[in-house]
């Protein structure tokens, strides 16, 4: 069993950065508060629920004009491949969609672009990383 939710509305916030930063900044050597940037107060938030009330996986969407970007999506390995990054690429879209906004980007790491494309984005470019040292690519889908 899981839940998708937003986890300042829950008061979970914290937990949720903290895995962010764990799963993302951390194996780069990014230290605490490379996790968040200036967006996050205009973002919405998604994290993944297991039943103990531990979060297992982290997701943000903002807009930027006529399109919404994707940023900081996470799973634990735990609880990789098994449909939760799906459920909560979904959620994330679902917000741009009630939005307005049909358009979606984000810039994925090397070792993720097939998890997106099997989630419906196209591969458009290589894109310079906004942390770390690993090869992005920007992928974009029309809802």
């Amino acid at each position: 069993m899981y839940n998708i939710f937003d986890p300042k509305e829950v008061g979970n916030f914290d937990e949720y950065l903290r895995l962010r930063w764990t799963l993302l900044r951390r194996p780069l050597g990014g230290e605490r508060g490379t996790e968040v940037d200036e967006l996050e107060k205009k973002s919405f938030h998604a994290a993944v629920m297991d039943d103990s009330k531990k979060i297992f996986g982290v997701g943000r969407i903002h807009f930027k004009g006529k399109t919404s970007q994707i940023r900081y999506m996470a799973i634990k390995k735990k609880y990789s491949r098994l449909g939760y990054g799906s459920k909560l690429i979904k959620y994330l879209e679902d917000i741009s969609n009630r939005n307005g906004i049909q358009k979606i980007f984000l810039n994925s790491r090397a070792n993720a672009v097939k998890f997106y494309e099997k989630n419906g984005y196209k591969l458009i470019k290589e894109v310079d990383p906004s942390f770390g040292n690993i090869d992005h690519f920007r992928m974009e889908k029309l809802l």
